[in-house]
Order: C-alpha cells, then structure tokens, then sequence
C-alpha cells in the first residue's frame, strides 16, 4: 500500500529505489520524477534510498513512474511475500490467478504452488495497490483474504538483502584488491628486480588476463549502468569509473600486443593493468564500507519500527488468553501484558495502575506511573505486575505507528541547501569528463610521454567523488532525524532544522507550557454580602458543563468542601470570555472582566481591588457574576515547571529574546515572566489573538518558534516560523506543529536548538570536505604537483582517495548518534 501522508492539502508517495550511487543518480532521479504530469515536489535520499513524490490530486500514472525510473537506469524495489490461500488448488484457476495478478501494476511476479496451496508475490510497495491484490485473490479464489502491509517486514526483508549484497561486495573487493597485488607485481620490474627472471611479455599477458577478469566480472554491475547510462547520453559516477578503468585498460592492452609486433617502439613502456584492476578494487571496498556506515544511519528508525510485537495476549469473553496477531486486533478487545513485556496496540488501561517504560518513546528514562483509565501506548515495556487494558488504536494508527511514519517522511525530506547540491551534482560528472579531456589535451600537446598523458587523463576521471556530495547533506539528515526521535523530539522535516537555527524569538503560551497546567484554587474573595460557599456553588453550577483546566480546579474544591449545587440544564461557551447561564430567572457567570462587561456587572473598586491583589499574587482572578452583580472573585494559581527559568536563561545564551502570551490578567503575567527572567510580555490574550501576536513579531522582522500545547494554539503554531507542541505520548498527532516534543520537558526544547546547530555543522563540515576534495584534488590529478615538483601517483591512488571521500562523509555524519545534547 502506498505510503501516503497528507499536509497542507499535499499526498506523499514514496518509493524504494535501487541503484542510486552518487549525487548526480540523485539529480537524474529527481529531473525524471520532477517532469511528469501531476507530481507537485520530488525529495531523492541517497541516504534512505527513496523518493518522496508530492501530489495534490490524483497520483502520478503507476507504469508510466516505473517505466521512467527503469529508463533513467535505476530500479524499484520490490517486496515478496507468501500468502497461504487454504482449499485453493484449481490448476487452471491457479494460472489464471497468476496472469490477472501479473496485470496489474507495480506487481512484478506471482508463483501459486498448488502442493503447500500458497501463493508467493512480488510487488513494489507504493506502485502495487493491496486493495486490487485483494479483488483479484478473493474473486478467482471464492476466499476471503486477511492482507496486511507489514511495512516492517518489508524493512527486514530489505535489511536481509542489503546485508547479504555488501558482504558480497566487501569479498569481492578483497579478492580484487588481491589480485591487483599479484598484477601490481608482474607489472612493477623496477619494485620487484626478481621478477624479471620471467619474460615481459608473459607478465604483461598473465597480467591483461586477470585484470579483464577483474573488470568485467568483478566490476560487471558498474559496466552494466555504465553502458546502459552511455546509449541515452547519461551519466553518473559508474560512468567516471568505467571510463577510467577501460582507457587503463585499453593502452595498456595495446602496449602489450605491441610488444609482440613492435617490441623496439613499445619496450619500455609502463603499463595500467594493475591500476584498472585497483580502480575496481577500491570502488568496490568504498561503496561496501559505506554502504555499511550508511546502514547504521537508519539504525535509529529500524529501532522504533520494531518496538511493536507481532503477537498480543487477547482476553475473550470467557476470560482465556489466546495469543492473536496484531494485525488482527479490534478496538475494545482486552488485553494481558504481563511484566517484561511490550504493549501491542494504544489502549485505555483498566488495571487499577501500571509502572511502564516509556524510553524508546519519549526518552523519559525513568518508569511511568499509569492509573486506571490512563491511556499507555504500543511499543512500551511493563515494567510492572501484569496488566489489563482495552485496545483503542492499531498498527498504523498507534503513536508508535505516527511516530514511525513522521521520521521517515523527515529522512526523506531535504533542506533547502540541498537545492544547490542538486543543480551542481547534475552538472558534475559531464564537467569532470571535459576537465579530463582538456587534461589529456594539454599534456599531448606539451610533448609529453604517451604514459603520462594517458596517467593523468585517469587520474582526473578517477579521482572525482560526486558520491560525497551526494551524501553530505541526507546522512546528516537521517541520523539527526534518528537522534531526535530516540530522545522523544519529532521534527517533521530537515527544512525545520535549518530554520530554527535562525530563530531569535521564542513566544510561550502559559498554561500547560511554561506552566504544569495543573491549576488549583488558592483563594477564594466573596463580595456584596455573598458567602464564599456561595460563591463555589455558583461557579460549579456553571463549570460542570466545562472541560477547562480552571473548572476542572474549582469542581475539585466544591467537591473538597462537600458543597452541593444544583444542575443547570444549558450553558453558553464564550471563547476568550468564560461561561454564562440562566437560572431561576437569573443570568450567573464565571469569567474574566471582559465577561463581567458583557453581563453588565460592574467591576466597582472593592472589585478591582481584590482582583489586582490576586493578580499582583500571581493568581488568575476568575469573577462570579449573579444577576448583574460581581458575588466574588476565584484565585486560581498553576505551578512553574522545574526548569522553565533554566530553560530561559539557556535561550538568552543563544542570544534569543523570550516572550509570553496569554489569557491572563497583564499584572498575572508580569508576575510569572518576572520570576522567569521573560523578556515581553503578552497578556490578556484570547486564543484566536495568538496568532496576531506571532505575526506582529514577525512584521518587525524577527524569526519566532511558537511553542504551545497544541490544544488551543493551532493557528498561532502554523503561523509561526517553527511550531512547537509539548505532548504526552498521544498527543503526537499536533499536525499544526513542526516539531512535536513527546514529553513536557522544556528542556527539550533547548535539545532541539542544540541538535539544530549540530547538523548545521555537521552537512557545512560533510559539504566543505566533499567540495574541498574535488577543488583540490582534481588539479592534483590532472597533474600540478607533476608540473611544480615531479610527483605524481598512480590511478590506483586516485580510486583509493575517491572512495575513502565517501566513506568520511558517512563517518562524519554518524557522530551525530553520540554528540551530547544535554
């Protein structure tokens, strides 16, 4: 099934393709996508090794995408897996199921096997719709199929296959290295006197023998995209080394029949057979170290996707376990979760409590207390007595699954610096090749020995290393992706990271945020002769129709004080205002003073007194109005997180200035951003003015992080440059937000700051070492030490220098996984 997310009216299609080996398979990827009718944005990963295809109405033609890619050189991958279709062995209908499922697209072969009655299928996860699998297998079965895309098994499957591929290819490496040394021998008389014992023209021939072996069998996959890049006028770094291997071999080939015909003119020219041989060597050695440190980039995701379990212990209804798949798994089934083991869906617990660990999930290295009723997610470990709940959200739908997805998407995305790196990559291998040739012009012309005009030539096609560029920017990206989720911070792409970078203001919202927002009532002022048991009644008979943290606060002390009230049958919400209602004939309201205003109670100057001696106390004065008359005034107070002060003095290092928005009273709020060291302040706020306030900062010039709860801030997040939600577990799915921070720890955000500046360094080190390399290296190549001093070196070298380039930016990108952040 595709892969598919939607944001601001975009769907994303993603597919796996193989064959991607530089910056510039890059670039031919991305310009193939790029021109086809209704694709809206294409992001290429070498990294990921997948294309993340943007659409706003309907998706791109199926064949037409794979037709192209193939086209281009590259290829979809795809994904097999056996599906047992019990009672099904029609031959003929088997044949027939195997001819419809082949017609459609993105399914590259189905095999029935009419003995074991199961059916094995290829198809390329994204092309392949599972929904027409499904039609075609029940319709020529008479069965009804259970299908589900186990995109974890995929991951595996894919893993198992890389793994196998890169040992491969590392032995390979070896065994060509190996024989390159044997050539390296046979063709070095000046290294190894002895070996002139052995006629010249018997090691030059043993020598061609075992480096065409090398090149074409060890080497035949970099031939094939190769010759199959060069018949559409293509190119990209298989093409640098084929040329460079076959020029090697080529003269050297014709030295060596020379010898045989023409031993005067030919005697005593050197010969590249070894080069041509260590060309490949080295390639192959690189790509299969790099390969290796590319994997580990992605451990982080791979870690996350297999925190689910395959199987969940079900309760039925007479109370036995059965184990069940959790592909199978309904919401409202019960559950057992013994200790030591993993949560298999997203449930509502309904043991009375649960100790779990939250880890892998939210970074919270200490176990978390659940009650009964709480909600605890898939993925997580009981780490206490066995316990019960009922299944809510599976699979996909879980926040693991969420999480999972929304880190993929990021890896895939690329930074805006990575526009630059694209348009140079495609342009790099055809300036590489007139650079070699106007090398191999220059040194013809100055007479030079034919060995050193073809050596050079060599050198420059060997020693140029777009495979760098290509890495530079994604490796980073998906390591400081696995980093962030591993410690509970979800950024939602790379672009996020680069602007928050130049973030120098960052807007709080109060409650819930710089606050616990767990409020409670510190006091309580009755006025015009009410009593203050009048007073808490009236406001419960108001606020039992609220979810508000302020009513769930003053309902808490009703109940302490065992006052009853009365039920009041309809209540009317005012949004930035409080809550009104009639009773007994009566209008009666809990709210701020713009409340009272509408409800024409006067706010005389006993009022306002009392009201700003709570304010200047730090409390949210909450009036109580009861026809047209202020009965008294709720204090209401919400405790300062533990580290807020430290958290804004840290911004202030950073030299960002730190302002509050909220709801409360403007004396309230000077209050809590005095104690906190803020910066500005704005107070009196109502939800649907925040984003007026983001936007007035902005107007003044300044790049601002929203950082809110995500309850009530969801326009003032989007509307901001970089928003930010503090969450508990479920609340990942903050879709206004760019980042989502899966615990409410402030200091987090100070993390995702840290980790920002951190990439930034680590893609400008990646990018200056992979550009650096080529302005350097490249003349060296064509031969300027040669021209300055007398040194040269061997095309061996080069292929070494270039493969070891890749390899660094790689290395340097996982330093990301352990830099510390705290």
């Amino acid at each position: 099934m595709s892969e598919s997310v939607e944001k601001k009216n975009v769907q994303y299609l993603v597919l796996p393709i193989d064959g991607m080996t530089c910056a510039s398979c890059v670039a031919r990827v991305k310009q193939t996508i790029d021109g086809m009718e209704g694709v809206a944005s294409v992001d290429v990963s070498l990294a990921a090794e997948q294309a993340a295809i943007g659409f706003t109405d309907e998706a791109p033609d199926t064949a037409t995408l794979k037709e192209e890619i193939e086209k281009a050189g590259y290829k979809l991958r795809s994904h097999t897996r056996d599906l047992p279709l019990p009672g099904f062995n029609d031959p003929s209908a088997a044949r027939r199921l195997e001819s419809q499922l082949k017609e459609l697209p993105g399914v590259e072969e189905a095999l029935f096997n009419t003995g074991s009655e199961t059916l094995q299928i290829s198809y390329i996860p994204g092309l392949a719709s599972t929904d027409d699998i499904v039609h075609v297998l029940e319709e020529v079965s008479g069965l009804q199929v259970k299908w589900h895309e186990d995109e974890n098994a995929q991951d595996e499957e894919h893993e198992r296959r890389e793994q196998i591929r890169i040992r491969r290819q590392f032995h390979t490496a070896l065994g060509a290295i190996g024989m390159a040394l044997l050539i390296f021998v046979l063709t070095m008389e000046h290294f190894f006197p002895f070996i002139k014992a052995v006629p010249q023209t018997l090691r030059f021939t043993i020598s061609a023998i075992l480096s065409y072996w090398i090149v074409l069998h060890a080497g035949r996959d970099i031939f094939k995209r190769f010759w199959y890049k060069l018949r559409p006028g293509k190119s990209d770094m298989n093409t640098l080394v084929g040329i460079g291997s076959m020029v090697a071999l080529i003269y050297s080939s014709v030295v060596t029949a020379g010898l045989f015909f023409n031993p005067e003119t030919f005697a005593g020219l050197p010969v590249f057979f070894d080069s041509a041989a260590f060309i490949i060597g080295f390639i192959l050695l690189g790509r299969s170290l790099e390969a290796r440190a590319r994997r580990q980039t992605g451990q982080a995701l791979r870690s996350l996707s297999r925190l689910q379990p395959e199987k969940a212990r079900v309760i039925d209804g007479q109370g036995a376990e059965e184990w069940q798949d959790i592909h199978d798994l309904k919401p409202g089934q019960i559950c057992l979760v013994k200790n030591g083991e993993r949560i298999p869906a997203d449930g509502v617990l309904l043991s009375e409590h649960a100790e779990l660990d939250e880890a892998m999930l939210s970074g919270e290295s200490l176990p978390v207390t659940k009650k009964a009723g709480q909600l605890v997610l898939s993925g997580t470990i009981n780490s206490g007595s066995a316990l019960r709940f009922s299944v809510v959200q599976t699979g996909s739908e879980t926040a693991l699954g969420q999480i999972v997805r929304w880190v993929k998407q990021a890896q895939n995305s690329t930074p805006p610096v990575q526009k630059l790196v694209d348009r140079i990559a495609a342009v790099f291998v055809p300036v590489v090749i007139v650079i070699a040739l106007i090398t191999l012009l220059g040194w013809w012309l100055s007479g030079a020995p034919v060995n050193l005009v073809v050596m050079h030539f060599i050198n420059v096609i060997v020693i140029a290393c777009p495979c760098a560029l290509g890495l530079a920017t994604p490796t980073a990206i998906v390591v400081a992706m696995g980093r962030s989720a591993r410690s509970g911070m979800l950024i939602k792409s790379a672009a996020v990271l680069e602007t928050m970078i130049k973030v120098d203001t960052v807007l709080f919202d109060k409650t819930g945020t710089l606050t616990k927002g767990a409020l409670s009532v510190r006091g309580v002022v009755p006025l015009n002769g009410a009593r203050e048991e009048d007073v808490l009644r009236t406001a419960a008979m108001l606020e039992q129709h609220s979810t508000h943290p302020i009513a769930r606060a003053i309902l808490s002390r009703v109940r302490e004080r065992n006052i009853s009230w009365e039920n009041v049958d309809k209540a009317d919400m005012m949004t930035g205002f409080g809550i009104k209602a009639k009773w007994q004939d009566v209008v009666i309201g809990a709210g701020n003073a713009r409340l009272m205003q509408a409800l024409k109670a006067p706010l005389d100057d006993e009022v306002k007194a009392a009201a700003q001696k709570m304010a200047g106390q730090g409390m949210t004065p909450v009036f109580i109005a009861r026809d047209r008359k202020v009965t008294g005034i709720i204090g209401l107070a919400d405790t300062v997180r533990d580290n807020a002060r430290e958290v804004i003095e840290t911004l202030h290092g950073y030299g960002i200035t730190t302002a509050m928005v909220t709801g409360d009273s403007e004396v309230t709020a000077r209050v809590i951003a005095k104690e906190l060291g803020i910066d500005e302040v704005f107070a009196e706020q109502p939800p649907q003015m925040k984003s007026k306030v983001v936007k007035s900062l902005q107007e003044k010039g300044r790049r601002v992080a929203m950082v809110g709860d995500g309850i009530n801030d969801a326009v003032a997040l989007t509307a901001a440059d970089v928003g930010i939600a503090l969450a508990e577990g479920t609340d990942v799915a903050v879709d206004a937000a760019d980042i989502v921070l899966l615990r409410p720890d402030l200091q987090m955000l100070v993390r995702v700051k840290r980790l920002a500046k951190k990439t930034e360094r680590i893609i400008k080190e990646n990018l200056l070492w992979a550009f650096g390399y080529n302005v350097v290296m490249i003349p060296v190549a064509a031969g300027l030490l040669y021209w300055l001093a007398g040194i040269w070196f061997n095309p061996a070298f080069a292929a070494l220098a270039m493969a070891m380039s890749s390899v660094s930016v790689v290395s340097n990108s996982l330093r990301l996984r352990y830099m510390k952040l705290d």
